[in-house]
This record gives structure tokens, C-alpha cells and sequence, in this order.
């Protein structure tokens, strides 16, 4: 693809040197830059692209992208170097436009909110697959493309913009005809924007609550980023490449919810979906669900889900217990009583988003609640440790306010004796919630381990301390649990051995924090990290061998 092709979605970029260039290859990382290649030197948190251009030109590469005044770079004179305000931001367009915007071609199916994406992004894909279409997904856990699934290894929910822009090109070379999407605020953000260029038909909210505020600033701030997902349904992109997609076959064809309609390629006849039709999903049981049906585009249909609020898809008569969840949906498309192998109520309300994905998509009531209750769950979220031990063992993503206190609201009335959690907080990340992890842990449990969850470059004994001043200021309050005791462990696998060592029969231990993730971050090294085999271990040197 030409330079001058790929810049074409960047309104203000200021070009010098020759743009009629033929670009082989896209890199943000100046190790990754190839000969015939575009780097985009982006300024990160701890080291600035800019400084690794002659890295990048001494590999091979033709052309940058950067921020600051070619003057002070001293470029070749063959080299093209263009400025734009925000190279962090200009990456996904280039990287829409050098994959040749394969959102084009799909469904694409966005799942953004503070908890419950990685779950609700899983469920959506099995819902849409009980509809006979093939998906790809990219989240925090798991990427799938097609018939292929692989770990996330990244501890990015989002990848970069050519990450996913790659992926959605193999899911497209794959035969999907659905992509979803687990959205994050960081990459909704105008700041980042690593999702510009997806091309997004069906935008989902699960929640809005506290986190990430050390990037957004405020919890304001924070909702307009993730609303943006809604806001993104009416990228005009996918008319800009309608030339470059192939013609239609026939419009006649459509289906009859007017989800895609024939046409050929240049090997075999496929289905492209019909990209005008966007839907807007919200949960009506959040107070800021507004907002973002306010952020859709005026033609996009809308819906809402819920359990407390009147909703187009609404639960009633929910009943949990440690087996699965059992309620009764009412929808536009009929009612249905649905048993789900999913813990934890507030997996009713994923199941509930991705029902209405399902239905809004034409997948039938029927086929899509089978799926539901054919999941067993997911890795990393309400796992069980099981090795014959009395007390009960979960492992679960849960790191924010918000999700602790979903979480220890279910589990504490299921807890025979004590209530114990592992946790700590991330380094680098929102300082503003770990003291509020403290206040409602020290709501629910009764004996809470504080360790290390990804320090990075914190310290991690400061980490601790922040959260433990919320333990401590509901001890202080009266707003803990009576007899509330607490320990500060930094190292985890220590931290796990206290707590376990701690439970009794009918105890409910809880390790919070790392779920599915194979690594801990220390300063910039990840060390490999196994939650539930650290658990086994730890159950094993107390005699529970399963």
C-alpha cells in the first residue's frame, strides 16, 4: 500500500518526503521494523519512540510517523517523516487502513463496562455460535479465530491497534463472520485509541464504576472514554472502503434480519455483513445507562437488559447457590426459564448482555439460552480449587471496588465460617481505589492476606499500606466486620500458605486479583505466575493432594 493511502484517515498529518511509496510493513516497536516498513514512534510512559527512529531506518524502515519537527530529527533526506499531533492515536487508522479495515467485513461486536467484559465477551461468542455463525474474539483471557483459541499472554485486554487489526484480518481470512471485542477504557480513549478503525456494528455496557482514574482523571471522564464505544457505531470508515471491499453479488440476498447479504471475492462467493444496522446494549440496572444510549448514533436500534429495572431483556426470579444460577428471562422474543453452571449472580446479568446480542443478532431465544447453560465457566473468574480440602478455594479476576464488592456480597451469606481473601493492588494504576478495596474487604471478611498483584516499578510495601489505611479506617469507623484481622505478606505464594493455613471447615478462601494471568510484574520483569496451581501447591504442603 501506498504511504499516502495509509495517511489518508489522518486529517492535519503534515508530510515531508516522498509519499507515493510502497509500505510493506507497520511497527510501533523499532526491534519489529522490517525493510520497506512505516515506524510510528509513539511517547510512552517510560521510553519515547522518537529516540529509536535510527534503530527503525537502521532495519530497514522507509517512513515515520511522529510528533515532533522533522528539524530537530536530522531524517535522510530519502526517508518520508510525517507529523501528526498524536502518534499513539494515529496508529489505528494506519493500522485500519494498511490491514485494509477488515471490520469491513464482519460483525464487530464491542463489550466495554468496569466488570464483566471478560466473561460477557465469552458468553456472546458461544450465543452467536448456537446461531450458526463462526467468531473471533480478542480479550483479556483467551484470542479465537474461528476454530482457534489461544491464551492472552500480552496483560493487554486491548492489543495494540495493529494487533487487532491483524487479528481481525486472519478472522476475516478465517471465515468469521462475527467479531467480539472486549473494549477497555484505555483503548476507547481518544488518547489511545486502539480501537478507531474496527468498524463496530453493536456496542455493549455491562457497568460504570471506579477505576482506572489514573489515567482518565476523573470518574466523568472515565464514562465519556468508554462511551465512546457507542459514539463509534457511527464511524463513517466502512462507506470510505466500500470501494475496496467487493461489490455486491446480489442486495436481494440479505437475510432476513438484514444481517448480511452475498457477494464474491476474488476466489468464492462470501457474506458480507450489512454494516448500516447498529444496535446500542445497555444495562438498565446502571444509573449512568443513559448516557451512553445517548452516545449512539440516532439510527442505531436500542435495548436494555437488567434485573432490578424494567428492561427489554429482564431476569426474574433469580436463585443462586454454590451449583449455578437459575432465573427466568423475558424478552421481545419470548420467555424462558434458563439454569446456568455460571456462580455468582452477577453472572445473570452477563448471560443477560449476551442474550441480547444473541437476539438483536436474529439467533433464536431457544438455541441461545442452550448455549448459555452448556458453559461451565470461565477460566480465571469464580474458579474452584478443588483437592479435598474443607474449606472452599476460588480464584477470581476481581480487582477493582466495584467487583469486590459483587463478589464478597455473594459469597459472605454462602460462607459456614470465616470469609478470607487474598489481594493486593496494582502498581502504577489507580492509587485512589486501594484504599477502598480495604474498606470493603474489611465489610465482608473476616481475616484478609494483603500481597503483591503486579507492583511494576512501586514500591510494595507502600501498596500494602495504602490498602491496609482502608482496613483500618473501617476498624476505626465501626464499618468492619467484628474480630476483623489482617496480615501484609508481600510475596503470594507466602500469602496463599498464611490463608490457607488460617481456614477452617466450611471457610470460603477467595484469591483476588491475578485470575487467569501467567505472570506478576515486577519493576518491567514478569515473572511466570500459575494462581491456581500456586493454590494446589500451597493445598498440597498442607496434605490435600486431591
Amino acid at each position: 500500500m501506498q504511504l499516502h493511502e495509509l495517511l489518508a484517515g489522518l486529517p492535519g498529518a503534515q508530510a515531508t518526503g516522498p509519499t507515493d511509496i510502497a509500505i510493506d510493513s507497520l511497527a510501533y516497536d523499532s526491534r519489529a521494523a522490517q525493510p520497506g516498513g512505516l515506524f510510528v514512534a509513539i511517547s510512552g510512559f517510560h521510553t519515547d519512540g522518537h529516540a529509536f527512529i535510527g534503530q527503525a531506518l537502521a532495519r530497514g524502515a522507509r517512513a515515520v510517523v511522529g510528533e515532533r519537527d522533522p528539524a530537530d530529527l536530522a531524517l535522510p533526506p530519502d526517508v518520508a517523516y510525517v507529523r501528526v499531533g498524536n502518534a499513539r492515536a494515529a496508529l489505528a487508522p494506519i493500522a485500519a487502513a494498511f490491514y485494509g479495515y477488515p471490520g469491513a467485513r464482519m460483525r464487530v461486536v464491542g463489550i466495554t463496562g468496569t466488570d464483566g467484559k471478560t466473561t460477557t465477551t465469552f458468553l456472546t461468542s458461544a450465543v452467536l455460535e448456537a446461531g450458526g455463525h463462526t467468531t473471533g474474539t480478542i480479550g483479556t483471557v483467551d484470542f479465537k479465530i474461528a476454530g482457534r483459541q489461544w491464551a492472552n499472554d500480552t496483560r493487554q485486554s486491548t492489543p495494540e491497534a495493529p494487533e487487532i487489526q491483524a487479528m481481525l484480518r486472519d478472522m476475516a481470512a478465517a471465515g468469521c463472520d462475527y467479531a467480539v471485542l472486549e473494549s477497555t477504557s484505555h483503548a476507547l480513549s481518544a488518547r489511545w485509541n486502539r480501537l478507531g478503525g474496527a468498524l463496530f456494528d453493536v456496542a455493549v455496557l455491562t457497568n460504570v464504576t471506579h477505576e482506572h482514574l489514573d489515567f482518565h482523571g476523573t470518574v466523568e471522564q472515565y464514562r465519556r472514554d468508554k462511551a465512546r464505544l457507542f459514539e463509534m457505531l457511527g464511524d463513517d470508515q466502512g462507506q470510505r472502503t466500500k470501494d475496496q471491499a467487493p461489490p455486491l453479488l446480489d442486495s436481494s440476498a440479505a437475510a432476513s434480519d438484514g444481517a448480511e447479504a452475498l457477494i464474491l471475492d476474488s476466489s468464492s462467493f462470501v457474506r458480507r455483513p450489512d454494516k448500516r444496522r447498529k444496535v446500542a446494549i445497555v444495562n438498565a440496572d446502571d444509573p449512568n445507562h443513559q448516557m451512553f444510549l445517548d452516545a449512539a448514533p440516532p439510527g442505531a436500534q436500542r435495548l436494555t437488559y437488567g434485573i432490578a429495572n424494567a428492561a427489554d431483556v429482564r431476569a426474574y426470579d433469580v436463585a443462586a447457590s454454590q451449583h449455578g444460577l437459575r432465573f427466568r428471562v423475558a424478552t421481545p422474543w419470548g420467555e424462558r426459564e434458563l439454569r446456568l453452571k455460571l456462580t455468582g449472580d452477577f453472572n445473570v446479568a452477563n448471560a443477560l448482555a449476551a442474550l441480547a446480542v444473541g437476539l438483536a443478532e436474529g439467533v433464536p431465544l431457544e438455541a441461545a439460552a442452550r448455549a448459555l447453560e452448556a458453559i461451565p465457566g470461565v477460566r480465571g473468574r469464580m474458579e474452584r480449587v478443588e483437592q479435598g480440602q474443607p474449606f472452599t478455594v476460588l480464584v477470581d479476576y476481581a480487582h477493582t471496588p466495584g467487583a469486590f464488592e459483587k463478589l464478597m456480597g455473594i459469597v459472605r451469606p454462602l460462607t459456614g465460617g470465616q470469609l478470607i481473601a487474598v489481594f493486593g493492588s496494582a502498581g502504577e494504576r489507580d492509587r485512589e481505589k486501594r484504599a477502598i478495596q480495604g474498606r470493603v474487604a474489611a465489610r465482608f471478611c473476616d481475616f484478609v492476606v494483603l500481597a503483591d498483584e503486579d507492583p511494576r516499578l512501586e514500591d510494595r510495601d507502600a501498596i500494602i499500606g495504602e490498602i491496609a489505611e482502608g482496613l483500618e479506617a473501617a476498624v476505626a469507623e465501626g464499618a468492619a466486620r467484628p474480630g476483623l484481622a489482617y496480615a501484609r505478606i508481600p510475596d503470594r505464594p507466602a500469602a496463599i500458605a498464611a490463608a490457607f493455613a488460617r481456614a477452617r471447615p466450611g471457610d470460603i478462601v477467595l484469591l483476588l486479583g491475578k485470575g487467569h494471568e501467567a505472570c506478576i510484574i515486577y519493576g518491567e520483569q514478569k515473572v511466570p505466575w500459575d494462581e491456581p496451581a500456586a493454590a494446589r501447591a500451597a493445598l498440597a504442603a498442607l496434605g490435600y493432594a486431591g
